[in-house]
């Protein structure tokens, strides 16, 4: 098995990995947890998930981006995965915190209109992001076979 072969394995196993967790919380996992589960108990367990997603989401960015680079590639498919790591951490380490603070299942009797408002924004820039990122994830297989279609072309 050559190098080549190594790093393209490792390449898609990290991209499928990750659009493929991305994508069974968000059309799978968070849908039922709502149907199935108390409203604050499916939250808590769709926070939970989230921050296993957003540190392996960058785990994966950043073993696409150096398996990418260690095949030569440059450009766009190995920024977008760095620009997509930092953003899975920032949303993990900035953006969950505040959210999880005004939670209303965390307030209880403290839950008020003005901390459910901050909920809803908050929620939504974080739900906005996470479909971001993972919409990015899409344009980056598309990318990344692309190229591996060129290669194959001349390596023929």
């Amino acid at each position: 098995m050559t190098s080549q072969t190594v790093l393209r394995t490792a390449l898609w196993l990290a991209l499928g990995g990750w659009v493929g967790a991305w994508a069974f919380f968000a059309f799978v996992v968070s849908r039922l947890a709502f149907q199935v589960l108390p409203g604050d108990v499916a939250g808590d367990l769709a926070g939970a998930l989230l921050a296993i997603l957003h540190y392996g989401g960058a785990a994966a960015a950043f073993a696409v981006a150096g398996a990418s680079v260690a095949l030569g590639r440059r450009g766009w498919v190995v920024a977008l995965p760095v620009v997509l790591g930092v953003l899975c951490l920032g949303s993990e380490i900035f953006l969950s915190p505040e959210v999880a603070a005004v939670r209303p299942s965390t307030l209880g009797a403290e839950n008020t209109a003005e901390t459910q408002q901050r909920f809803r924004i908050l929620h939504a820039v974080s739900l906005g992001l996470f479909m971001a990122i993972h919409a990015a994830t899409y344009v980056l297989v598309w990318g990344q076979a692309r190229l591996d279609t060129l290669a194959s072309r001349d390596e023929a």
